[in-house]
């Protein structure tokens, strides 16, 4: 086999379990080779070895029985960064980026106030991909903090920190920011906000990802139920909270917060055009 015939093999064995077929395979392909992707692809009609063919069709199985490339890999690429991730987390996804950058910019705006360093909390952090991004784009401008439910995700996280900033991030173990002390001039979170039944059909089409990371309950909402009063406790006046939702979720959540008491409410849509973020100020 050489490395057009994996590459197209390996594709087209995917085509079923990935939205992008011929990415995952490269990516296997060079893990398998120990080389970069961008040596994979200029290396056309080359010849695989035995061994490298064998790694290679190991990693396309794993893949094709729905083994996320990110656990395979074990890492992730996040806004300029490379976390580690395994099944202690959820993987970072592309469309949460925008939860960062609108981060930032209410950051900046904050910090024209005179307010710094920014005081962030983020909550959910699972990997850590919000808080470390956060921290490492804003530096000394921002003191970053994080929390999550998950033990296993909270060790990951710090682990995360530690590798790419250098340092430690502080870090509580919490449900929904339970026992988390502001006051903050900034939460972020990414919670946990697909729909029971539509977990419960992951998990039998043998999703990998951590169910806790994923059921927001009966309706998605159940977190951001809690999330969103708790917030306004521990900010402190015009403080903005930013969280990433479903799609489908923007009027539901948006009226959550308008609920809690937050003021300017707004629905920022991802580059595909889809409600991502939710964003409000504290009065």
């Amino acid at each position: 086999m050489n490395t057009r015939a994996a590459l197209s093999g390996g594709a087209a064995a995917l085509a079923s379990v990935s939205d992008t077929p011929f990415l995952d395979a490269s990516l296997l392909l060079a893990r398998a080779l120990g080389a970069s992707r961008e040596r994979v692809l200029a290396m056309g009609p080359e010849a695989l070895d035995e061994a490298g063919e064998a790694a290679f069709r190991g990693l396309i199985a794993r893949r094709a029985a729905g083994e996320p490339v990110a656990y395979i890999l074990g890492v992730k690429e996040f806004h300029g960064l490379s976390f580690r991730v395994d099944t202690r987390v959820l993987c970072p996804r592309p469309d949460t980026e925008l939860l960062v950058d609108v981060a930032v910019e209410a950051v900046l705006g904050l910090a024209a106030t005179g307010r710094a360093p920014v005081r962030i909390h983020d909550a959910f952090t699972g990997s850590g991909a919000v808080a470390v991004a956060l921290a490492a784009e804003l530096g000394d401008r921002a003191a970053v903090s994080m929390s999550d439910l998950s033990p296993d995700a909270l060790v990951l996280a710090r682990e995360n920190a530690r590798r790419l900033l250098g340092r430690e991030l502080a870090a509580t173990l919490s449900d929904c920011m339970e026992g988390v002390d502001g006051p903050f001039e900034l939460v972020t979170a990414n919670p946990p906000y697909v729909t029971s039944a539509f977990c419960d059909g992951i998990c039998a089409a043998g999703g990998k990802e951590p169910r806790l990371a994923l059921d927001g309950g009966p309706d998605g909402l159940g977190l951001y139920r809690r999330l969103a009063p708790r917030a306004r406790e521990v900010l402190a006046s015009g403080g903005v909270l930013a969280i990433e939702i479903g799609d489908e979720q923007g009027e539901s959540v948006s009226a959550l917060f308008r609920a809690a008491g937050f003021r300017g409410v707004a629905v920022l849509r991802d580059l595909g055009g889809r409600d991502r973020v939710v964003r409000g100020t504290a009065p």
